[in-house]
């Protein structure tokens, strides 16, 4: 096929179909391995793939991957290429929220999950602009004692695609996560075919690409970052209260008390409520 046809994984929807796609599970295994440096058995998807009206109600708000790992770790993975300018908040309430939601009401915390949320930006993160490393992990740490982590059950991993270029003299436990990240953010470019999981992910690209209605599907969800994108240019409120009304609409979609998207979104009750009737 030629090359031009090809879909672009930093496309969310794109993203998703290759990594979120049940089916998929070895090449999302190769991803989270690249990225926490761990080893796991077998990693289960638990996300959906939108539907052609889902994406032409341009209400899909975030399309993120989620999956369990057989040790019992739950990711969070968001492909990003909307910048937005709270996306830190974002990323920790998406953690905190997985993380409530991994043990029952009346369990003890002793057996909340491990959960590992996962950011990749195609965008610069201002607030990471002196940090010239395209992945960093955080973890909670004592400020004066910072080899101290309070808890190994949060993680976060942040991949900024736009550091890749300088970044080419990487430790060697993160050649794997290089090659990842390349690909993701250029195909069509040098793909290692020694990597099985990268050749499984780079099929699955062209198979999609070649079928009218992923066409379709990644099209719409195109239309619909540009026009997030648009609605920021012409003034920032609009950008906060796009975020907040996707916020809102995930924040809903998972089950959450109205009160509580109140807190976290700063929206009024009856707006909330209007999405709930969308």
């Amino acid at each position: 096929m030629d090359k031009e046809e090809l879909l672009h994984p930093t496309n969310d929807y794109v993203f998703g179909r290759i990594f979120g796609y049940k089916g998929n599970e070895n090449i999302t295994k190769g991803l989270l391995e690249s990225i926490t440096n761990v080893k796991y058995q077998k990693v289960e998807i638990a996300s959906s793939v939108a539907t052609i009206k889902d994406l032409q109600d341009d209400k899909m708000g975030i399309l993120d991957v989620r999956a369990t790992a057989d040790d019992n770790t739950i990711f969070d993975i968001e492909m990003q290429v909307a910048k937005n300018q709270n996306i830190a908040d974002r990323i920790i309430w998406y953690w905190s929220a997985l993380y409530h939601k991994s043990i029952d009401s009346g369990v003890d915390y002793i057996k909340t999950k491990k959960t590992i949320a996962i950011l990749i930006a195609d965008f610069k993160i201002d607030i990471l602009e002196n940090i010239p490393n395209f992945h960093t992990s955080w973890h909670i740490r004592e400020d004066e004692f910072s080899k101290i982590i309070l808890t190994e059950k949060l993680e976060l991993h942040i991949i900024e695609l736009s550091k890749l270029a300088i970044n080419n003299d990487q430790l060697v436990n993160q050649n794997k996560l290089l090659k990842w990240s390349k690909f993701i953010l250029n195909p069509e470019g040098g793909i290692d075919m020694e990597d099985e999981d990268i050749k499984q992910a780079k099929k699955v690209l062209e198979e999609i690409s070649q079928d009218a209605e992923e066409q379709e599907k990644a099209r719409l969800r195109d239309k619909y970052v540009r026009e997030i994108n648009s609605s920021r240019n012409e003034g920032y409120e609009d950008g906060v209260l796009e975020g907040k009304l996707a916020t809102a609409r995930n924040m809903l979609a998972d089950g959450c008390d109205i009160k509580l998207i109140m807190q976290y979104t700063q929206l009024p009750e009856n707006e909330i409520l209007k999405l709930m009737d969308e």
